[in-house]
């Protein structure tokens, strides 16, 4: 009989922790985004919450190349806007997953002494990022997004790109819904 009452405690204390978490009402992250080849940069985003699966985002991202081979630098800057919705399921208080669709602009800026002066090249295009992602509660204030991984597609200098990106770092939840 006290097993099974003890039982019964710690089946009441477990469900209770793994109860499904309040709704922040807004979500802002700041983390290190590596995109391949030597590209390290940044990816910070808000997400507005409408209700506890819907959220409206933003997400601003920068990644930085530099090369040298046989005598040829370049320095290539890439940065991006992007803006759509992200889902994600709380039906756990200690983790996050979601999945999001960003769509916006995404712009080049690349430096190169190949062909003898420093040349600048330009351009802007669509782009676009899917994926997902999970995020770990440390309390109701901060959370450690332990992984982010989205595929990037943009179309610079008419060519089309398409890269992977993982990413990680700090989220802050503000308000409840």
């Amino acid at each position: 009989m006290n097993k099974l009452l003890l039982f019964a405690i710690l089946i009441t204390v477990i469900s209770s922790n793994a109860m499904a978490q309040e709704t922040p009402k807004a979500e802002v992250f700041g983390g290190y985004a590596y995109a391949g080849t030597g590209s390290n940069g940044f990816d910070v985003s808000v997400v507005g919450n409408v209700n506890n699966w819907l959220g409206l985002g933003a997400d601003i991202s920068g990644q930085y190349t530099r090369t040298n081979e046989n005598g040829i630098r370049e320095k290539i800057n890439a940065h991006s806007f992007l803006f759509g919705p992200r889902f994600s399921l709380r039906k756990n208080k200690w983790v996050t997953p979601f999945a999001q669709a960003m769509f916006g602009v995404s712009r080049i800026h690349t430096q190169t002494n190949e062909f003898g002066p420093i040349v600048s090249f330009s351009d802007k295009s669509f782009g676009m990022a899917l994926g997902g992602g999970l995020d770990v509660t440390l309390n109701d204030t901060f959370a450690i997004r332990a992984i982010q991984l989205d595929y990037l597609r943009t179309q610079f200098f008419n060519q089309t790109q398409n890269k992977g990106r993982i990413a990680f770092g700090v989220v802050m939840r503000f308000g409840k819904k």
